[in-house]
């Protein structure tokens, strides 16, 4: 673990900022759920989801037919020369109980949402229910047509308008001819949303939980929506780098440094700070050193000196004896037994002598010279 040891911060960031980046660029697509799944249509997704829950004659108990609604981001499908955009639904479906399954069975299915959603109710409004998710009851007049209503409700006419209000009846929508698309006078037609306003299929779930709760009551189960907005490319590439530089530029590099400061891992080189040891600038407060030690390393240093110039004499035949001969005690001769006689010192003639002081005498030599001062 050396090598990992000494990484810095900034290098397990920048690690962690190209590893972020190659996932970003990996993921950036939206998922690929367009192969794997096939779709209900949206009368059928619709009409059971406004279906009441099913109860049990037994144990009064509720259950709803369709549960866990999870919300894909949008994507953008080729369908031949034309390119549409959907939105997948996923969801669960429960199935009664029957007498090869007595608690029933569960599902999960998936829904293809156009986008902009229009409602497609199954049944036409009638004086009994004029209400429906993301669409109102109209009763139409003398000289209703199909631009005249979406000019009306949209305001202007356009084929978006009029192809959403044609989806939202059935009687339209199973016109066969031009007279077919004839507004009748007096009769109700649904008018969905403005296609212009850009409403999603998760729009029309929040209408439908809505009404579900106004028309059951305290009997209403309340329909759950998740958006895995994770999925969408928009945020997938900030999301893979942000967790990139959180894990590795941050959280790995804290867990790190506490497993070596808690003795996980070799001593790293840095460890001991030698500026921590700060010297004087004043040579009387640095320690002297030793004496015997300093001795000790001058004599070896010398003996190595000797042995390498003796070595040099001896190659080069010389005569000249070297510092350890020199160095070598010189022999005594031995002396004889015989007395040693003093030495015969030659004769001093002395002359007069005078004894002359204060404090007591001293011999002087003098003669007629010192008698005459």
């Amino acid at each position: 673990m050396g090598f990992v040891e000494q990484m810095k911060w900034w290098h397990w960031t920048l690690i962690s900022l190209i590893i972020g980046t190659m996932l970003a660029y990996v993921n950036s697509g939206a998922p690929d759920t367009s192969v794997s799944h096939s779709s209900v249509s949206s009368i059928i997704f619709e009409s059971e989801v406004m279906v009441p829950p099913w109860r049990d004659p037994n144990s009064h108990d509720v259950k709803a037919w369709m549960t866990d609604f999870a919300v894909h981001p949008l994507e953008t499908l080729n369908t031949g020369a034309a390119t549409v955009q959907r939105q997948l639904v996923s969801y669960t479906q429960y199935f009664a109980p029957t007498p090869m399954h007595p608690s029933g069975e569960t599902s999960t299915d998936y829904y293809w949402a156009a986008f902009p959603y229009e409602p497609t109710p199954r049944r036409e409004p009638n004086r009994n229910e004029l209400q429906y998710p993301g669409a109102a009851a109209y009763r139409s007049k003398n000289g209703d047509t199909l631009e005249s209503l979406a000019a009306k409700f949209y305001g202007k006419s356009s084929p978006q308008g009029v192809a959403a209000i044609i989806g939202a009846n059935a009687l339209l929508r199973d016109a066969h001819d031009a007279a077919g698309f004839a507004i009748i006078p007096n009769r109700y037609y649904w008018i969905p949303w403005n296609p212009a306003d850009g409403h999603t299929v998760s729009d029309y779930l929040l209408a439908a939980d809505k009404l579900i709760k106004k028309q059951q009551g305290t009997e209403a189960i309340g329909i759950t929506i998740h958006y895995h907005w994770w999925e969408s490319s928009k945020f997938g590439k900030w999301i893979w780098m942000g967790g990139s530089v959180l894990i590795i530029g941050i959280i790995w590099p804290t867990l790190l440094n506490v497993m070596l400061r808690h003795g996980l891992g070799s001593m790293k080189a840095d460890e001991y700070d030698l500026t921590r040891f700060k010297g004087g600038k004043d040579a009387a407060t640095m320690p002297a050193p030793s004496a015997a030690a300093a001795t000790e390393s001058d004599m070896d240093r010398l003996r190595e000196l000797e042995a390498t110039m003796a070595q040099s004499l001896k190659s080069s035949g010389s005569n000249e004896p070297s510092l350890a001969e020199e160095k070598a005690e010189p022999v005594v001769a031995k002396l004889a037994g015989a007395p040693v006689e003093a030495p015969v010192l030659p004769a001093v003639e002395e002359g007069p002598k005078s004894y002359q002081g204060e404090f007591y005498p001293v011999v002087k030599t003098g003669g007629k010279a010192e008698e005459k001062k």
